[in-house]
């Protein structure tokens, strides 16, 4: 973002809590805020003494959804929206899509340590965090009562007496996931994900994301699926932004929001868009930060037909991952167009994701994809040291 900002004669601002964050030598200036502790009119003023007056405010971490809304709106810039705070909320998107006639899905919220697991209706379930489960962090599946009971007693223990949850129905099927922009209030479905092999028992994006979707039934899905944002977007008073949407589609074709971000998905999903659709997804969302989209080009843009795999790759124990092929080694693999091997990479916690490696490969059709999904599987090895 530093690199697009400049290009535009801007001046890079960094704002986060830690002095030596990685990014601050990519910027001009780095203030520092506890994101906890302190207040807005506080942010304000350590970004006023440090010489800056803002002329956008952009942010990709789902955490800090909340304060990029509120620091635009204080400075009267774009994206200041209170429709931002409440996508923020699981919750309060659940509650908004019911209201509006647009899921039949069955939710609660509350603590997670005095959440009233007796008032449930029945089961399988999915808890998780009301909001910052970026990563899956913290989602877990209950099939009974003693399980939610399990679980909610873990994230207590994990998030604190404090941590808000939301407990939703289970919706049994495919999932997917939708990326687009949302232009004078209405959300274009670019870049569409069919999620094949997840690693369903810990919610994570394991497997092969296939674009477009194989299946009939999740293209039908994720049309319907993306009109109901765009109600949801005018019903919010939403005119512009770009959206990061998932849902999971029945076996009958019905379809269910899982969450909704006010962002472009991360890994390959960036790179895969600007290859299939010809749009720079961060580079949008710089330029709506600082009033420069007119939407033209968006509103024109065509996916192509070109089909793309997105594979993530993790471990499933803590340490020190150590990649034993290099990406230059990958890029060598036919049908293997893209990736990343993130080195050094330390698994802390196995209650999030841990993609310390992606790759996309692309080809003319799925089976030519499939086929060098298997090469990437057999060429990349890791091992993790305890």
């Amino acid at each position: 973002m530093s690199e697009l900002l400049r290009k535009r004669g801007k001046r890079p601002v960094l704002v986060s809590e830690d002095a030596r964050d990685i990014n601050r030598d990519a910027c001009d200036v780095h203030v520092i805020v506890d994101w906890e502790a302190t207040e807005l009119d506080e942010a304000a003023t350590r970004i006023a003494r440090s010489g800056v007056l803002p002329t956008g405010v952009v942010n990709l971490v789902d955490p800090l959804v909340g304060w990029q809304a509120r620091l635009a709106r204080s400075y009267g810039l774009p994206g200041g929206e209170q429709a931002r705070e409440k996508l923020a909320s699981k919750a309060s998107v659940r509650e908004e899509m019911g209201l509006a006639g647009l899921s039949t899905l069955w939710f609660a919220s509350g603590r997670a340590d005095s959440f009233p697991v007796d008032s449930v209706p029945g089961y399988p379930l999915i808890v998780k965090p009301c909001t910052d489960s970026g990563a899956s962090r913290l989602v877990r599946r209950a099939d009974c009562e003693t399980q939610l009971r399990d679980h909610l007693r873990d994230i207590t223990d994990a998030a604190g007496p404090d941590f808000q949850v939301i407990v939703e129905e289970y919706v049994d099927g495919t999932e997917m996931s939708i990326d687009g922009p949302v232009l004078d209030g209405v959300f274009t479905g670019l870049f569409v994900v069919e999620k094949n092999g997840r690693d369903e028992e810990r919610n994570h994006d394991t497997g092969v994301l296939v674009s477009p979707p194989s299946s009939g039934r999740v293209t039908s899905a994720a049309e319907v699926m993306t009109d109901r944002i765009s109600a949801l977007c005018r019903r919010l008073g939403l005119s512009e932004g770009w959206l990061h949407v998932e849902a999971r589609v029945s076996a009958d074709g019905s379809c269910e929001l899982i969450e909704i971000n006010p962002r472009v998905a991360g890994g390959m999903h960036p790179a895969a868009i600007t290859r299939t659709c010809g749009v720079d997804a961060v580079e949008v969302m710089v330029r709506m930060a600082i009033a420069e989209e007119d939407g033209r080009e968006l509103k024109s843009c065509v996916r192509s037909d070109e089909v793309v795999g997105l594979i993530n790759l993790e471990p499933r124990s803590e340490g020190d991952v150590v990649a034993e092929t290099s990406l230059e080694q990958m890029l060598g693999v036919a049908g293997v167009v893209d990736g990343y091997v993130w080195q050094p990479f330390r698994v802390s916690s196995l209650e999030q994701e841990n993609f310390f490696a992606a790759f996309m490969v692309a080809g003319p059709d799925e089976a030519e994809v499939m086929a060098a999904v298997e090469r990437v599987h057999g060429a990349f090895s890791f091992h993790v040291v305890p």
